[in-house]
C-alpha cells in the first residue's frame, strides 16, 4: 500500500481509524521542524497570516513549486482575490505556469461555491489538482460588502457570518481529495497598546480561520539590520536589498506541537537560501550543537563547539563552516533536531497557543 492507504478496522461501511499522515516537506529546514510533521500535509488546511510584504504568497507560491518538482502531472488552483498573482515570479522561482491556473475573482461564489461545485465535479472525474491556495481571505468582497452604499462604509471582518458555512462546502473536498493547501489572511495594526505589547496584530476573520485551521502560521518579515539581505547598489548609490529574513510561529497545531519557531532567509530570485547557517542556527538553539564540558575543569567551553560524538571544533565561524560543508551532516543534524523534546505550552479549548502573559479569554481576534 502507499502512504495514503487506509489502516482500517471497517465497521457497518466506516473507518475507525485515520489513514496515515503523509507531509510534503518545503525548502526551510526550521519551517519542517516547526510543523512538527516534516513538511505541510496535505488534506489539512493551513493558514498564514502576517502583515503585507513579510512572504506570505511567495511561501504559498515555493510549496506549490516543490509539488510540482515532485509530481510532473500535479495542477494546482490559485484564487488570487488580490488580483496580484506574478505569474513572471513564479515561474522564476521554478514553477511551471501551465500546470498552475490562476482564477482573479474576489467573488465568494466564484471561489467557494467553485470548489464545491466544478471542482469537486473535476476531481471526481480524475483531475489531477493536488493543491490550491486562496490569497487572501481579507480581499474578498462577501456579502455584507456589498450591501454597503459606498466604499467608505466597508469594513474588514466581514466574513465572519459567511466563512462557517462556506467551509463546510470547502473543507469535505480538501480532505476526500487530500489537497495541499493553504488559505493566506492579511492582518490589522493593534492600536490597544496593552494587548499589542503581547501581540501587535489583529487576525480579520480569526474565529472562524482558527476553528478551521489545522495549522496555523504567524509570519513576520524582520525588519532589522540583520533581516535585510542587501547585495549591490541602487541608483541612488544606497545597499540594493535582495531578499529578507522571516520569522514564523506556530500558533496552532492540531498535527503536532505547537508554538515552535521557525526562521530563514527568502531570496527574491532563489526563495529559501541559506539552509545550512539555517540548520546550525536551529541546532544551536535547541542544543543540538552545544559547547562541550572541559573534563578538567568540569564546565563548559565557550570557545569550543561540538555535534554527537564529532570532534570539538574551536570558534563558531569554524563550526559553522564545519556544517556548512557536509550534506550528510546537515541531514544527521536535522534527524537530531526531529527528535528533540520540547518544553509544554499551554493551549486554549481550540488548540491556539495562549502565551505566558496572556488571559485565555483575550485572544486577539476579530471576529
Amino acid at each position: 500500500m502507499d502512504d495514503t492507504a487506509y489502516f482500517r478496522v471497517w465497521n457497518n461501511g466506516f473507518s475507525t481509524e485515520e489513514p496515515r499522515t503523509r507531509s510534503d516537506s518545503c525548502r526551510s529546514p526550521s519551517l519542517n521542524w516547526a510543523t512538527t510533521k516534516r513538511g505541510f500535509v496535505p488534506g489539512k488546511v493551513n493558514i498564514v497570516y502576517g502583515p503585507e510584504s513579510c512572504g506570505k504568497s511567495m511561501l504559498a507560491m515555493m510549496e506549490i513549486v516543490e509539488l510540482q518538482r515532485r509530481d510532473k502531472e500535479a495542477l494546482a488552483i490559485w484564487f488570487d482575490s488580490e488580483f496580484s498573482f506574478n505569474t513572471d515570479f513564479f515561474v522564476k522561482l521554478g514553477g511551471d505556469a501551465d500546470r498552475l491556473v490562476v482564477r482573479r475573482s474576489n467573488d465568494p461564489l466564484k471561489i467557494f461555491d467553485y470548489i464545491g461545485g466544478e471542482l469537486l465535479e473535476m476531481l471526481q472525474n480524475g483531475a489531477p489538482v493536488k493543491a490550491m491556495v486562496i490569497d487572501s481571505i481579507r480581499s474578498i468582497r462577501f456579502p455584507k460588502d456589498n450591501k454597503k452604499q459606498t466604499t467608505d462604509m466597508i469594513m474588514g471582518g466581514t466574513g465572519a457570518n459567511y466563512l462557517p458555512s462556506a467551509f463546510k462546502i470547502v473543507i469535505p473536498v480538501i480532505a476526500e481529495y487530500n489537497l495541499l493547501t493553504f488559505l493566506i489572511q492579511q492582518v490589522s495594526i493593534q492600536i490597544d497598546q496593552m494587548k499589542a505589547m503581547r501581540n501587535p496584530y489583529v487576525l480579520p476573520d480569526g474565529q472562524a480561520l482558527k476553528h478551521i485551521g489545522d495549522l496555523m502560521l504567524e509570519m513576520i518579515k524582520l525588519d532589522t539590520k540583520a533581516g535585510v539581505i542587501e547585495k549591490g547598489e541602487t541608483i541612488a548609490g544606497g545597499a540594493a536589498q535582495k531578499g529578507h529574513k522571516v520569522r514564523i510561529k506556530v500558533k496552532k497545531n492540531r498535527l503536532g506541537i505547537p508554538a515552535r519557531v521557525a526562521q530563514f532567509t527568502f531570496d527574491y530570485n532563489y526563495g529559501v537560501v541559506d539552509t545550512s547557517n539555517e540548520i546550525f542556527d536551529l541546532a544551536k538553539s535547541l542544543g543540538i550543537v552545544y559547547h562541550p564540558v572541559n573534563p578538567t575543569t568540569g564546565k563548559e567551553n565557550n570557545q569550543m563547539w561540538q555535534f554527537a560524538t564529532c570532534e570539538p571544533i574551536r570558534g563558531e565561524d569554524n563550526m559553522r563552516t564545519f556544517v556548512k560543508g557536509s550534506k550528510k551532516l546537515q541531514d544527521e543534524i536535522m534527524e537530531a533536531c526531529y527528535k528533540h523534546q520540547d518544553a509544554q505550552v499551554q493551549v486554549d479549548a481550540d488548540g491556539m497557543v495562549i502565551d505566558s502573559i496572556a488571559d485565555e479569554h483575550d485572544l486577539n481576534v476579530e471576529l
